[in-house]
């Protein structure tokens, strides 16, 4: 089965317009939907996201994935790296993806972050990489663990292409109402405040007792298969924490 999506680009280069955050979770939330057609549940499993991602087609662009998730990856001064996403001229049409198991080191949340980071390279930036056809191989690499939850920043500002790769990595993981249904459910089973999800406030209220909000980061972190500080962040960037 083919995955297709469209999202506002330029014919020309096959870039993507600029789109803010709520833009990208929508094309994000649209990826999961092929990915479990039925009743959601928190945890995405790795194998059927490479299962099902293995033929795209972006604004048009068919796009073959070939997914590699035990490679030795490093950037360009030869230093080990979390994943690659990356095109050859000698593989028209292909999109190669790969993780580095070695510094995952069996870290399932990692693994799972980082595939989908690298997902949003290829769904992205896959048609424009793929337009340079005829040029030296090029890649986007993701260094560390860090580049997956600190905002995207380049030496000019905020670098778009891995904004784009994170935001939808967070919303392809835990997707706001989700992660909100989780949120309500698990915050009133550890006794935390939850304020009534039809008013225009944050779900959860703010509170003092921090050991049971570290427990509830923990316990949504093993629900959604990521990480209690990936978690923190998604509840902030989605305005559903004080």
């Amino acid at each position: 089965m083919t995955l297709a999506i469209a999202y506002p680009h330029d014919h020309r280069t096959r870039e993507p317009r600029p789109m803010k955050a709520r833009e990208i979770w929508g094309i994000a939330e649209e990826v999961r939907r092929h990915l479990v057609p039925r009743r959601p549940t928190p945890r995405l499993d790795i194998e059927r996201v490479v299962r099902a991602t293995k033929s795209l087609v972006v604004n048009g662009t068919a796009i073959t994935t070939h997914w590699d998730l035990e490679r030795s990856v490093h950037d360009g001064q030869g230093r080990e790296a979390l994943g690659v996403t990356e095109v050859d001229p000698a593989l028209p049409g292909v999109v190669l993806i790969s993780l580095n198991a070695a510094v995952i080191a069996e870290r399932d949340y990692l693994k799972r972050s980082t595939l989908a980071h690298e997902l949003g390279h290829a769904l992205f930036d896959g048609p424009s990489m793929l337009r340079q056809a005829g040029q030296p191989a090029f890649a986007m690499v993701t260094p560390d663990e860090w580049h997956l939850t600190e905002p995207a920043r380049g030496a000019t500002g905020i670098d778009w292409r891995e904004f784009r790769a994170n935001e939808f990595m967070g919303a392809l993981l835990a997707p706001r109402a989700l992660l909100n249904r989780e949120l309500v459910r698990r915050a009133i089973a550890f006794g935390l405040p939850v304020r009534d999800v039809g008013a225009q406030e944050p779900i959860l209220a703010a509170s003092r007792n921090f050991d049971r909000m570290e427990a509830l980061l923990i316990d949504l972190g093993e629900r959604f298969g990521v990480s209690a500080t990936f978690i923190e962040y998604r509840l902030h960037r989605y305005a559903l924490v004080q």
